[in-house]
């Protein structure tokens, strides 16, 4: 029985903190108009002070709060409304860099960090968010040299450190991967993706015993992660642990129940314990699912 190692979940990166953030959107909803909580709240905390540039900072405080909270539709009409009051407020254009990132709009992401760029040269939030869209549009060597700046600047940016290990990793430089994963764990050792993604290194160097290690250690920390109990139940059937495995796979079901990896993987494991009805129903439900079984290697 052999596994590939699962296809990572689309937001099994930097990104990954916010859960409820909507994909595939042109702009979140509202973008621009109505006044949500996040506006009223900001012209309540000034009171009588209604200049333009504490209108901004406020708003910008506000959609950073939003931001946090994972309330990506709220934080975007903050920061709107904080451009609005001044277009070249720095916190704004990056907060609403990151959101395009959450909406997947690289290239307004992108155009966001270089505006930003423009304001403040020597801004490290800003080559992060230039190399998270870069990364994101395909750019690795351009993502690698924006996190190396990003590092530079701000030697406790461990979100840049973690981006880059990626591009590093995509770029087939594992060693580099290794040592960036490293020290964005020593500076956030409850960041769960860079646990995920340095399993998956490891599982593709076939170090397995590393690789559940950093799976283990992911779903301590996120027990609702379901790709990773699809991944960690792939290593272990490569060890020859099935019924772990299967385990494993029931439970990211049960999280996820239309995980199209996880019923695949889980019809390998129970063609391996002879159950052959069982795996073929799984890998009919994979395939209709969109399991892509001739690009599984």
């Amino acid at each position: 029985m052999s596994f590939s190692q699962p296809s990572q979940p689309s937001n099994s990166d930097a990104r990954r903190s916010e859960k409820n953030a909507p994909k595939n959107a042109s702009q979140p909803k509202n973008a621009g108009g109505g006044k949500k909580k996040a506006g009223k709240n900001a012209k309540v905390s000034l009171g009588a002070d209604g200049n333009r540039r504490g209108l901004a900072e406020t708003f910008a405080a506000a959609g950073r709060d939003a931001l946090e909270d994972g309330d990506f539709e709220e934080a975007f009409d903050a920061f709107q409304q904080a451009l609005g009051y001044n277009a070249n407020h720095v916190a704004a254009r990056i907060g609403l860099g990151k959101i395009w990132l959450e909406f997947e709009e690289f290239e307004r992401a992108f155009e966001e960090a270089n505006r930003v760029l423009k304001l403040d040269p020597k801004r490290a939030e800003a080559f992060e968010l230039r190399g998270h869209a870069k990364r994101f549009l395909g750019d690795f060597e351009g993502a690698v040299d924006d996190y190396s700046q990003a590092v530079a600047l701000d030697r406790k940016a461990f979100a840049a450190f973690y981006g880059r290990a990626i591009a590093a990793d995509m770029l087939g430089n594992p060693d580099a991967a290794l040592d960036d994963f490293r020290a964005c764990l020593a500076l956030a050792p409850e960041f769960v993706p860079a646990y995920y993604d340095r399993g998956v290194l490891y599982a593709s160097e076939n170090r397995l015993a590393d690789a559940l290690a950093d799976y283990s250690k992911a779903l301590e920390l996120d027990p609702e992660f379901a790709h990773c109990f699809v991944a960690r139940g792939s290593a272990l059937a490569e060890l020859g642990e099935t019924k772990k495995a299967l385990a494993d796979f029931d439970e990211a079901l049960r999280l996820d129940p239309e995980n199209a990896d996880a019923y695949y993987y889980r019809s390998l494991v129970r063609r391996e314990l002879g159950d052959k009805a069982a795996a073929d129903r799984d890998r009919r439900t994979a395939l209709e699912l969109g399991f892509d079984e001739e690009n599984d290697v």
